[in-house]
């Protein structure tokens, strides 16, 4: 009876790791094919021409239609064109984003649509951090003039882990004090609190050029497929090696009777 329990015990580990080992590894596959998706439809988004935002884009103004928020969710992942004034004064600089290994911000300007149509935030793009006093604010080389803001629109802005939130309860979107400029984390909905702008639904990712000093070198979207693929070869060979393990202890152990 020992004896049949000992030749149990492994079999039941050896199932249970290639169980796990093929289930990530096809969980990989099925990112990588997620990512794949998202490349495509980045590549759509570039090749297809800009959705310009106008004055039917913008909060109810004389009667003109509003974006709502099924027509936000269409304009996720497009190109988006606004031409308008940027309010630098009311910019923030969103901390601890990385560069090259360096240590900087991702600064978020609204934008004041040229038509009246209200405004829509803008993620500018990363500027280093003054390595001797980081809470000193860099200075922005802003043009005063209309500009005109090409990127892909975002329903949001990405959100980083902070520890503080582990230890306080309380709303996440609470927006911070009137004068602070530097977050830890932004939101539309801070954004709105915070300013008391009037904000359409979108964030703008800007990736046109513009004469400011800023880095626009984001990632880019589903760009790492082969990382899952990878990954999900290194899963079914654990799984192939733990069979190919048990086959041949099995087989030493019936040798040995």
């Amino acid at each position: 009876m020992s004896g049949i329990r000992l030749r149990l015990l492994p079999t039941l580990a050896a199932a249970a790791m290639i169980a796990l080992a093929v289930s990530l590894g096809q969980w990989q596959l099925r990112r990588a094919d997620e990512k794949r998706a998202i490349e495509a439809e980045r590549e759509w988004a570039e090749r297809a021409a800009p959705f310009v935002l106008g004055a039917g884009a913008g909060p109810a103004r004389g009667g003109g239609p509003r974006l709502d928020a099924v027509d936000a969710a269409a304009l996720v992942g497009r190109r988006v064109r606004a031409t308008g004034s940027l309010v630098t004064a009311a910019s923030v600089f969103v901390d601890n984003r990385t560069h090259a290994g360096r240590a900087g911000f991702h600064v978020l300007t609204p934008l004041a649509l040229a038509d009246g149509g209200g405004h829509v935030l803008v993620l500018r793009g990363w500027i280093g951090a003054d390595p001797r006093e980081r809470t000193r604010l860099p200075q922005l080389a802003s043009p005063s003039a209309p500009v005109t803001i090409e990127g892909l629109a975002q329903s949001d802005l990405e959100q980083s882990l902070q520890l503080d939130r582990l230890f306080r309860s309380g709303p996440d979107d609470e927006p911070p004090a009137p004068g602070q400029r530097v977050w830890q984390n932004a939101s539309i909905a801070r954004y709105a609190a915070w300013s008391g702008l009037e904000l359409l639904p979108i964030v703008i990712r800007q990736s046109s050029p513009l004469d400011d000093g800023l880095v626009r070198d984001w990632p880019r979207a589903g760009g790492d497929v082969d990382k899952h693929l990878g990954y999900a070869f290194q899963w079914f060979a654990l799984a192939a090696l733990t069979a190919g393990m048990w086959l041949y202890f099995s087989w030493r152990r019936g040798g040995e009777a």
